[in-house]
């Protein structure tokens, strides 16, 4: 048998068992039908290793299921049966699900034929006493309805009382019902007690019971709607139908879904349809909307699916996106290890070759090569502490510093007793780079575009200049005029008034070093010095700068003296444009430059990024002492009283003697 329909067959009768003759009576096949779902009762029972029977039932009326005792004795269960017993498994929730729908939307299901010949009563299920339709056997061995079991009618076997269970369904049993004729309902009619009386007068077609379905669905008896959808023309037999449409005035217009209401024969609609419709053009414009829609229909479903398929790649961007970051991370975490033992390294050489310098610079002393200079050896002195931020510029005034920070504030120091912080001014919202004091008043300048004008008797600020659009790097003044230096241009401020006098525009870049002596004007740009006359305001001289922009300079009588971007320091003549030196030993951009006379030798000092601050012989040009106390670049130098002031990106100052 087949087991939920499938190819895989498995009989419940020995080996040895025949199959039964077509000459055998249908007595005898529904006989063995039942002896098979005996059998499967018996291989539970032995299984379960019962030895009682099964109580006898009484019999019911005709149609009730076969009991023990109408049963040919069941041949004792061999070791096959038992294997075979044992394959049997239960149907699949998903089989189960199917049978069940596929019965309960069988519209036959509920209609009763009426049979050429009664029907036997091992046919007739014993739930419904109807002709079973899709037997099946379950789990207790007897066999009903599919429908009947499934939708549970009842919930025991009305034989043995059991729990009603599909297992498998009954094949040969479905199949023999199916093999019953039965007349054709459209042959038939209803008597008054409700049963189907054969008459004869329409069809008379027999057909086997498992094709009635497709019989009466196609029988010329049966009847149907007209095919115009009309309502009038009542319901027709399926061999009336051709004869009617002749005559039927309810056929409409192919073109009656774009709005035409003509109606007629089929004959009138064809004439029409091919002549006077003028509903052709608009089913014309509605098929190409339409095909316009469905075209656009299928592009946005191409759209949404390329989005989703744009939307699936970026998910994947992003997950390699996230490992790229961990792997920069990782890379970030190494870089900064590696750059910190650089520094360590890179400190300790500097350290190294501080010391050597000194060591070269004792040697070269002993040699007698640098004169009276090697009797003037400077030390740390002292350390200014105050400041939150790098030292970016100062200025001195009698026994006062003025300092100016990151920190957008302005400190006065006295130098001459403690070292102590005397005053803080507060004027500025940026760092303060640059000061200058002339005429009893402080000048200062920050990266927040203004200049502070502050009094000295009484530091309060006095007034502000607010012209410039870029920070103001450097300051200087003489007595009539402060010059100011930014971004390409310096102005020139009328100090009574702070009016705007004159501008010096059209420079190459940042203006870093101003410097005023006499009557001339000395300007530091990129790679270039220019010097002004102030009266004119008339460029004297350019003296070409190899090294980068000019971030610091001094001038004297003989020279200018100005630090490069590129570590060194050139000395250009003021006599003679020919000659320069250039003075080398620095490892970084030389920020500012101071000089000290003392003895008749002029001792030029020189502070830069490597952290060191250089005393250079300016007659013989070479070093004489390397101080190296400053743990950051030192930004910017003042010589006074025989003292030497240093302030650094380390926040602190140093006095140096």
């Amino acid at each position: 048998m087949k087991l939920n329909g499938e190819a895989e067959r498995l009989s419940l009768f020995d080996q040895t068992d025949s199959e039964p003759s077509e000459s055998d009576n249908e007595e005898t096949d529904f006989e063995s039908a039942f002896i098979d779902a005996n059998r499967l009762r018996s291989l539970r029972k032995h299984k379960e290793n019962s030895a009682t029977k099964a109580t006898n039932q009484t019999p019911k009326a005709e149609g009730s299921a076969i009991t023990d005792d109408n049963v040919p004795e069941v041949p004792p269960v061999n070791d096959q049966a038992n294997t075979a017993s044992s394959s049997l498994a239960l149907p699949s929730q998903s089989q189960l699900a199917k049978l069940s729908n596929e019965e309960l939307n069988d519209s036959t299901s509920e209609d009763e034929p009426l049979f050429i010949t009664n029907p036997s009563s091992h046919l007739i299920c014993n739930i419904c006493s109807r002709v079973m339709r899709r037997p099946v056997i379950t789990q207790c061995g007897h066999t009903y309805c599919a429908k009947c079991v499934l939708t549970k009618k009842v919930s025991k076997c009305t034989v043995d009382g059991m729990d009603l269970a599909f297992v498998l369904e009954n094949i040969v049993l479905r199949e023999q019902i199916s093999a019953l004729m039965v007349h054709c309902k459209f042959g038939c009619e209803v008597s008054e007690d409700g049963t189907q009386v054969y008459t004869g007068t329409a069809c008379t077609e027999q057909v086997p019971f498992g094709n009635r379905k497709d019989h009466e669905d196609s029988c010329s008896w049966s009847v149907v709607p007209c095919p115009n959808n009309s309502l009038a023309c009542g319901s027709l037999l399926a061999r009336d139908v051709a004869s009617h449409l002749l005559s039927c005035r309810q056929a409409v217009c192919e073109n009656a879904v774009y709005g035409c209401k003509f109606q007629g024969t089929r004959v009138e609609v064809d004439t029409h349809h091919g002549t006077d419709c003028k509903f052709v053009v608009v089913r014309g414009v509605v098929d190409s909307f339409k095909s316009t829609v469905d075209t656009l229909v299928q592009e946005v479903a191409n759209q949404t699916r390329h989005i989703k398929e744009q939307s699936k790649q970026i998910k994947e961007l992003r997950k390699t996106v996230k490992l790229i970051e961990q792997e920069n991370t990782l890379r970030d975490k190494k870089v900064e290890e590696m750059q910190t033992k650089f520094n360590n390294a890179l400190s300790e050489t500097r350290v190294t070759l501080s010391e050597m310098s000194n060591e070269m610079n004792n040697i070269q002393a002993q040699l007698g090569m640098v004169g009276d200079i090697q009797q003037h050896v400077f030390k740390c002195k002292g350390t200014f502490v105050g400041h939150e931020g790098p030292i970016w510029s100062m200025a001195s005034f009698g026994d006062l510093l003025f300092s100016g920070s990151g920190d957008h504030s302005i400190k006065v120091w006295d130098t001459l007793a403690n070292f102590s912080c005397v005053k803080s001014l507060h004027g500025h919202e940026g760092m303060v780079l640059a000061l200058c004091v002339s005429s009893g008043r402080l000048y200062s300048s920050a990266s927040d575009n203004r200049i502070c004008v502050w009094d000295l008797q009484t530091y309060r600020l006095v007034d502000s200049i607010m012209e410039h659009r870029n920070p103001v790097c450097t300051l200087a003044a003489d007595q009539k005029y402060l010059f100011s230096g930014s971004l390409r241009l310096i102005n020139v401020w009328d100090k009574e008034t702070l009016k705007l006098f004159h501008t010096i525009g059209d420079l190459n870049h940042w203006v870093r070093a101003l410097v005023i002596k006499s009557t001339k004007m000395y300007i530091g740009i990129y790679q270039a010095i220019k010097i002004f006359d102030i009266s004119t305001f008339e460029t004297e001289r350019i003296i070409d700068i190899n090294g980068g922009s000019v971030y610091s300079m001094v001038v004297t009588d003989s020279w200018i003296i100005c630090g490069t971007y590129e570590q060194g320091i050139q000395l250009h003549s003021n006599v003679n444009p020919t000659i320069c030196h250039v003075l080398t030993g620095h490892t970084g951009t030389v920020y500012c430059l101071g000089l000290y006379t003392s003895g008749g030798h002029t001792r030029l000092f020189s502070g830069a990024n490597d952290r060191t601050i250089k005393v250079w012989n300016v007659d013989k040009k070479i070093p004489s002492q390397t101080l190296d106390r400053h743990q950051g670049s030192v930004c910017c130098l003042v010589v006074g009283k025989g003292k030497i002031f240093s302030g650094a990106m380390d926040s602190t100052i140093k006095v140096w003697q």
